[in-house]
């Protein structure tokens, strides 16, 4: 069955400082014995040869069939549930629209047998089944696993909102076209979305529909895509669009620019050319009529991302074309074009190393050195190129640690990027593979050392880091998952898909620490403040100081003062009891208040150095197992894993 294995290797960080997401769930199932039930529905010969019939047609449901006694037991109970293959059929199917992959079950058959060998067979088939669901926490997390095994019926606390599962907070619906991409400016509470047509039905007609007629005075110049502005409202987590952009072509990135001299919102088009519009122009437009492109610059081909470089105000442009455009926003000329070797799929800037990560359909990463024109070629990950020549569908970079992680049909890999003003190289640390489908995107949970992955069913999956698998799913959208965006200090995700919706998640962030050490008091939760961490959930609520971003919690630009009801509760501190799970979203409101720096322990800085923590992990696959000794963690066993890890010495002499 579709399984991940696991292998003990390296990755980032040491332990994790917060609550991983989803309970645990020690449930066992298994299939103990079959029975064939006569379905007959009468004693006429005509109603004999009837169900003889609907015997052996397995899309009748009524008739002779089998039905499979399972045995469950949870927390020392035990009973017995009674299901028919096609309930099992169904549950996996469910199943597949929620989770990376799904364990192999027995295969349907149009016609029924009840030969006790083939019987015998499929019994064991779905026991392992079974086994391999109830071994995985993602699975065991998911309702639909749940209800099957009755497990919320006999645990009735299942049914009920746990403090460990992320709760959805907001919604933003996009009215017209689905969304491809977005970004959004926690500081100044800004969101931009970027929508654009995804059927190509409708993009077609569309083309056909613009083209001018020898009667018409003009062409029609109906839209393909749009992007739109829209700011938070500072006393709750609601927002008003505040301008809109037009375009015929379609929609691929979005970018906002907040440079010193002209702040822009940016997106790439499918005509090769960059849409722009005034980030704050004193005026409300929502006609969408001000469209407007960047001047000289224009690719050959379609342009498939962006990036910038805030602090010299250069612009980066990546098109299928295999051009790679640096474009000065301050004095509206373009600084240099490169070549890549492949067309890019996605890009990545790191600020404070000037480093350019440009992900290429080869499934190779390419890193350029920014500090200097024209940007230089440092690395290729993997060294020398050799990748399995799957596409890369989604990139996400760690600075702190030097970690790059990139999604593709082979799963999601992690690399360590070493880079100096010479060159570079790139090591691979692990891999989680055996998924049904490629990640569409991907982000970092460094406080939970989680990686967090939206797939094309509309599921975001959680990956636990430590042991290298699934550990949560939920179906977020009801179409496909186009891009992530995670908030690592207030412990939110956002999450846009081309069902039309960006939807805002908070998850847990109750510290790891042993049961007697958490002190549920007010100093407890002030010296939390203090140390820049988040608070543990307690049943109480605090109210964030004055001036703070409500989807944040940092002071924001201007500030403004809030209330106890409203940002001022926080649902990283809320208390199931008073938020069931069938409260609306509305009343989930808040975030991290704290505005001190970390400590260097819990900011992942080695406590010795002072430099950022080697990587660490014990659960991915097809990485070297480390050597060195570690000093044991607080409140968790030392890790057999990772004794005598030398694998730092190779760094010496190199910068991040």
């Amino acid at each position: 069955g579709a399984k991940t294995r696991t292998q003990a290797g390296p990755a980032p960080g040491g332990m994790a400082k917060v609550q991983k997401v989803g309970r645990e769930v020690p449930v066992n199932a298994t299939v103990e014995r079959f029975e064939v039930v006569d379905g007959g529905s009468g004693s006429d010969p005509l109603s004999n040869a009837l169900d003889v019939v609907k015997a052996r047609v397995s899309l009748v449901k009524s008739g002779q069939h089998v039905d499979y006694h399972i045995r469950v037991m949870l927390d020392g109970q035990s009973w017995l549930v009674t299901r028919r293959f096609n309930e099992f059929a169904a549950l996996s199917d469910a199943l597949k629209k929620r989770l990376a992959s799904v364990p192999e079950m027995p295969a349907k058959s149009m016609v029924r047998q009840f030969a006790p060998e083939y019987l015998e067979a499929r019994k064991n088939g779905l026991t392992a089944f079974l086994r391999e669901l109830c071994r995985r926490r993602d699975a065991t997390n998911c309702k639909e696993l749940q209800d099957f095994l009755l497990l919320r019926q006999r645990v009735p606390s299942l049914a009920q909102l746990d403090a460990s599962e992320p709760v959805q907070t907001a919604e933003v619906h996009e009215s017209t076209f689905g969304l491809a991409a977005f970004d959004y400016d926690p500081v100044q509470g800004l969101l931009l979305l970027g929508a654009t047509d995804f059927s190509w039905t409708s993009r077609v007609d569309t083309k056909i529909t613009n083209i001018k007629m020898p009667w018409e005075k003009k062409a029609p110049n109906l839209p393909s895509s749009q992007m739109s502005l829209w700011q938070q409202s500072p006393a709750e987590l609601k927002f008003d669009m505040q301008s809109m952009s037009r375009f015929t072509a379609t929609l691929t990135c979005v970018l906002m620019a907040n440079c010193r001299d002209k702040a822009l919102c940016l997106c790439g088009l499918s005509d090769g050319t960059i849409g722009c519009h005034p980030l704050k122009n004193g005026e409300r437009n929502n006609s969408g009529s001000n469209a407007s492109v960047l001047p000289l610059v224009r690719h050959t081909s379609g342009v498939t991302a962006l990036a910038i470089d805030e602090t010299e105000q250069w612009l980066f442009s990546a098109s299928s074309d295999k051009a790679i455009i640096v474009f000065d926003l301050k004095r509206q000329m373009i600084q240099c074009e490169v070549q890549a070797p492949a067309p890019p799929s996605h890009m990545h800037h790191c600020q404070d190393q000037r480093r350019l990560f440009t992900a290429l359909k080869t499934g190779v990463v390419v890193v350029w050195d920014t500090s200097v024109l024209p940007m230089q070629r440092l690395a290729t990950v993997p060294d020398g190129g050799a990748t399995s020549g799957n596409p890369i569908t989604a990139m996400d970079y760690d600075p702190s640690t030097g970690t790059l992680f990139t999604g593709s049909k082979d799963g999601i890999q992690l690399w360590t990027v070493k880079t100096s003003d010479c060159g570079g190289w790139g090591r691979k640390l692990g891999q989680i593979s055996d998924m049904s489908s490629p990640p569409t995107c991907l982000a970092w949970a460094q406080s939970s050392r989680e990686i967090i992955a939206g797939f094309a069913n509309g599921a975001v999956v959680v990956f636990d880091l430590d042991k290298g698998e699934p550990s949560y799913a939920v179906q977020a959208h009801a179409d496909s998952v186009t891009s992530v965006r995670w908030l690592d200090a207030p412990r939110r995700l956002l999450t846009t898909s081309k069902d039309k919706t960006l939807k805002i998640w908070d998850f847990p962030s109750l510290e790891r620490a042993p049961l007697d050490a958490i002190a549920w008091s007010g100093s407890s939760i002030s010296q939390d403040f203090s140390a820049g961490r988040a608070p543990a959930r307690s049943s109480g609520s605090y109210s964030a100081p004055q001036g703070a971003d409500p989807l944040t919690g940092r002071p924001a630009a201007g500030g403004y003062a809030t209330n106890g009801g409203g940002f001022g509760s926080s649902p990283l501190s809320r208390n199931p009891d008073q938020h069931p799970a069938g409260a609306p979203v509305s009343s989930y409101t808040g975030g991290y208040t704290g505005s001190g720096p970390l400590s260097a322990g819990a900011s992942g800085l080695d406590p010795h150095t002072g430099a950022p923590a080697p990587l660490r992990a014990s659960g991915l696959s097809g990485a070297p197992a480390p050597t060195q000794s570690r000093g044991p963690v607080a409140g968790r066993p030392p890790s057999a894993a990772l004794a005598g890890d030398d694998s730092d010495d190779d760094l010496a002499g190199w910068a991040n």
